[in-house]
């Protein structure tokens, strides 16, 4: 990593992009660049750091571990996310464990300076109370799932999540680069992974969604949206295009 590839790798973060180059240059004087192992364990739950994170390549997923072993996935953080501002706002042990997915690449950024930038860029700090504001809502609505809609349906909000971050193909379908396994989506939904493929292969049997290796496709989003809606009622994802 050179000085000279600062700015551009940092414009990849969203809440960064905004930036001009002396001011990116400036951040990354300050952070710490780590090549991070699919596998590796970034962020440990109830540990007293308190850095952010910013997601220049690789995909993370962060997750909770019941006193038996049985794990649960919040969330999935993409290339261009960010995470860890939780415990430098509130000073707060952390709240989750964050884990590789992949391969990746990670910008460390101390606690005091995240704050400082915040309080110098208004822009900046809308930007996280706004990514943070969405978390609060699709973890609402998570939780009213988890109450309320049979494993079924909460398989298929799952896959509209995933949805939201695919990418678009011909004929309206949605691609799911790098899917998750069937036992990841389940331990998002509180369910089994034998419920996860046994619903996958119902739908690919309905023309509505199909796998190519790690690719899983939506053929007929609209179709999934309509199964949601008919069980879940109006939610707030479903009024929203959560992509940035």
């Amino acid at each position: 990593m050179t000085p000279e590839d600062t700015p551009s790798m940092l414009r990849r973060v969203h809440v960064l992009a905004h930036l001009d180059d002396a001011a990116l240059s400036a951040l990354g004087a300050s952070l710490v660049w780590k090549q991070v192992k699919a596998g590796e364990i970034v962020v440990s739950h109830l540990s007293s750091d308190t850095q952010v994170y910013f997601v220049i390549e690789g995909v993370f997923a962060t997750r909770l571990k019941t006193a038996a072993g049985r794990v649960v996935s919040i969330r999935q953080i993409l290339p261009g996310s960010h995470f860890g501002e939780i415990a430098a706002l509130a000073n707060t042990p952390r709240s989750l464990a964050v884990i590789a997915e992949t391969d990746g690449l990670i910008a460390e950024c101390s606690q005091a300076a995240f704050v400082s930038l915040m309080q110098q860029d208004a822009r900046l700090a809308t930007s996280i109370a706004a990514n943070l504001s969405r978390i609060v809502v699709q973890l609402t609505e998570r939780v009213f799932e988890l109450a309320a809609l049979e494993v079924r349906f909460r398989i298929y909000a799952e896959l509209l999540r995933l949805a939201a971050n695919g990418e678009t193909a011909d004929h309206g379908a949605v691609v799911i680069h790098g899917a998750p396994t069937h036992e990841t989506i389940a331990t998002a939904v509180g369910a089994q992974r034998e419920a996860v493929t046994r619903e996958l292969r119902q739908l690919a049997s309905e023309g509505v969604v199909r796998q190519e290796k790690r690719d899983l496709i939506i053929l007929k989003l609209e179709r999934l949206r309509s199964l949601v809606r008919q069980r879940a009622g109006d939610t707030t994802s479903d009024a929203i295009d959560w992509r940035f």
